[in-house]
Formats: structure tokens, sequence, C-alpha cells
């Protein structure tokens, strides 16, 4: 093939071999270079970029990760210091907080009938199921408790949703681990933007309902937060988990701050067709 300047080099056949490490095997599909195994390796490779480069690193969350068993993995970037914020829904953390209390989720199918799973009172997330028991006994009443004792020792305090978030991550059991308590513990802010959309909010008009005025949540208060800490730091990453409100919490950002990333990095299987934030490819971001 004649030589152009617009190629990068030739397609090197990826190489296997017995014992190989998970680096080694990002690296040769690096030395393809094509396809999603290439865009794979220079994700990982712009990660390393910002954990050397000492960046400040977002992690936004969305969809069912915790129910999907993917807590752990975001507690293990928590515990190494390989994330400084997360941004993400209530969902998430709802589900958090139920294993922290006890809860489980169990293996299910998509074909199930979900009128007779409403019957025998079983929420479906796609082929996970979790009992409106644990729901209610390891999420709802556990919550209302925290709310009341939170309510109490800020009282005439108005809270941001990731002071309110915290004083729960205090309160919750150690054991077993959450993402709660490992971003309490590693003084590792999470932003909520939406938890009014989530049982956290489900639960807080609950609460108010029956006490007035007691529990108060100013939802505009994190905004000034997260534009300090984007003119505080000199360089900015982001790892992007599907969308959504998490993702543009944080691209919004740019607005006060006046200034871009360094380096995103997003996973998602939204496609940018429909205009949707979600499939929106992070370079579009510059335009606004």
């Amino acid at each position: 093939m004649e030589k152009h300047t617009f190629h990068k080099g030739k397609v090197k056949p990826m190489k296997i071999w017995p014992g190989m490490t998970t680096n080694e095997l990002v690296n040769e599909m690096g030395k393809s270079g094509s396809f999603m195994a290439g865009t794979l390796s220079k994700a990982v490779d712009t990660y390393e970029e910002m954990v050397k480069t000492d960046s400040y690193i977002f992690l936004t969350l969305s969809g069912a990760l915790v129910p999907a068993g993917m807590n752990k993995v975001i507690i293990e970037l928590i515990e190494r210091g390989l994330v400084d914020s997360i941004v993400t829904t209530g969902a998430n953390l709802v589900h958090d907080m139920m294993l922290a209390y006890g809860g489980n989720f169990y293996k299910g199918d998509t074909n199930m009938k979900d009128d007779i799973l409403l019957e025998k009172k079983i929420d479906r997330i796609y082929d996970v199921l979790v009992s409106e028991h644990d729901f209610q006994s390891k999420f709802d009443e556990p919550l209302l408790e925290l709310y009341d004792d939170i309510a109490k020792n800020n009282e005439g305090k108005i809270l941001s949703i990731s002071e309110l978030i915290n004083e729960i991550a205090q309160r919750i059991p150690e054991e077993p681990e959450s993402i709660l308590k490992a971003c309490y513990k590693n003084n590792v802010k999470l932003f909520v933007p939406t938890i009014h959309d989530s049982v956290f909010g489900l639960q807080a008009a609950i609460y108010n309902r029956k006490n007035p005025g007691k529990l108060n949540v100013d939802v505009f208060k994190d905004l000034q937060d997260i534009w300090d800490i984007r003119v505080k730091e000199e360089k900015t990453g982001a790892i992007i988990l599907g969308g959504g409100v998490p993702k543009n919490f944080v691209f919004q950002s740019f607005y006060f701050a006046n200034k871009m990333l360094d380096n995103v990095i997003q996973i998602t299987l939204d496609r940018p067709e429909t205009g949707g934030l979600s499939g929106a490819p992070p370079e579009e971001a510059v335009s606004w």
C-alpha cells in the first residue's frame, strides 16, 4: 500500500500467551489500535495520564451499577485514591445503602413475568431481582431513622445535597463495605444532583410531610462547590460511565470555571444521532 500521511501505521495483529496480565493484554490491543480494542487501550492510557499528572478526577455514575455487582470496583477506586469526586444518580446510592444494611440482590431472568413478580413483591432490574421486604427493612426504615437524627443534629441549618449524603454516610454501618462509607472515610466528595429523583427523595418527602420544616436541603448549593473545584484545580479529568444528569453536572461546571477538562473517558451504549446528552461525544461540549 502506498504510504500516505493520513495513516498512523500498520495494524499489528494481537498476540496472546499463557499467563499474560491484563496490562499486557491491553498493550496488545494498543498495538492493534483498531475498533474498540484500540479505543480501550487509549482509554487506559488516558486514565494513566490523569493519575500521573495528579489531575483532579471526577467519576460519574448512571444506570444500575450496584445491582450489577460493580460496587466493590468503585470502592477500590476510592480507597486507592484513583478518583477525587463522584457524581451519581440517587439510585446507585439507594442500592449501596441497602446492601450496607444487609440487603441482597439476586440473579433473575429478563423473560420473567412482571405481573407475577408484582404479586410476590419482587422488583426486577433487567435480570436482577430484589425483594420489596429488603427495600423496606434495609433501606426505607433505616433511612427515616437517619433523617430524624440528621434533622435533630442540624436544627435550623440548610444542608447541601452533598452535605446530606455525608451525614448519611457517617451513620451507616461500617460493614459490609459501601460506596457511601468509603467516600466518607477517604474524603471523596459525593454529588447527587437529582437525589429527589430516587427513594432518598421519596423518603425525605415522607419525613418532611410528618415533620414540616425539620429537614432542609438547598439543591443549588453543590453547584458552587463543583465550580470552586473546577477553578481551583490546575488539571482535571472525568470518567463518564453512561451519561445523563451526572455527566451534565460535571460538564456544565465549565460555564463559570471557564476552562475545559483536560481529559475525558466516556463509556456508553447511547448514540449521538438522537441529540441526547448520554450519547453526545465529549468534543460536543466544547461548543457549549
